[in-house]
């Protein structure tokens, strides 16, 4: 467990870091979903074990945002909207980024930002709010907005969804796919289909993949290696 001073308010995340600190290395942030925490997001994730290579840091949210199960704010989670709790999660976001690059050798071409739930919202808001330095994002469980994905810096996506979903609607989640094809200018010839799992490919190196799966909000075991097989594809720099 670290721990960060964002504007007098102490914020904690679990951070790992790999074995060999000496070579530039790539830069995960992992956003636990609505009354979750950072090590609860770990045990699910485990991208470290995925990615020994990787700097991976799963932080820790605060209570106030207002979510579909918790209307009063009371469990922790995450800003959705630019200005609400004062963007503190946005303030948090760029202390963490600052510090870390202070003091580890990370690779600027490899930024990358994935979420759950309400953390995959808060990953939309980073990717359009500090989409620069971002290579790529992998949303699970709840998908860009229209309104950002029209305004977001174009890069390459992941998107897992599940039919059943009773939090954030599969409906409603699905709605993104068409809108974020079309921003990235993907060829319908260019497409393969593994199970669950599509990969689309579009402009120069950009890349869209889809897994929708026939179960409910959780994110499925499957997901979180496709996720990082499809980080590992892009770099700033590359697409």
């Amino acid at each position: 467990m670290v721990s960060f001073n964002v504007e007098g308010v102490r914020r904690t995340a679990v951070l790992v870091v790999p074995s060999d600190v000496t070579k530039p290395a790539p830069l995960v942030f992992a956003f636990h979903g609505h009354g979750g925490s950072g090590a609860s997001l770990e045990r699910n994730y485990e991208l470290e074990r995925l990615w020994p290579a990787a700097i991976v840091v799963y932080p820790d949210g605060l209570t106030g945002h207002k979510g579909r199960t918790d209307p009063e704010g009371n469990k922790t989670g995450w800003q959705t909207a630019v200005g609400e709790e004062g963007d503190r999660d946005l303030a948090f976001y760029d202390v963490m980024l600052t510090t870390l690059r202070s003091k580890l050798h990370v690779d600027p071409n490899r930024l990358y930002v994935v979420g759950h739930s309400n953390g995959s919202a808060f990953t939309s808001l980073l990717l359009n709010q500090r989409g620069g330095a971002i290579a790529a994002t992998a949303n699970s469980s709840s998908q860009p907005t229209a309104s950002e994905l029209a305004t977001d810096p174009v890069r390459s996506m992941f998107m897992s969804m599940g039919t059943h979903d009773r939090v954030v609607p599969y409906a409603n989640q699905r709605k993104a796919i068409p809108i974020a094809e079309q921003k990235l200018g993907i060829d319908p010839s260019k497409t393969t289909t593994r199970g669950y799992f599509r990969m689309e490919h579009g402009r120069g190196n950009l890349e869209l993949d889809t897994y929708v799966h026939p179960g409910g909000h959780p994110t499925p075991d499957a997901v979180p290696r496709l996720m990082v097989e499809f980080f590992r594809r892009h770099t700033l720099s590359g697409g």
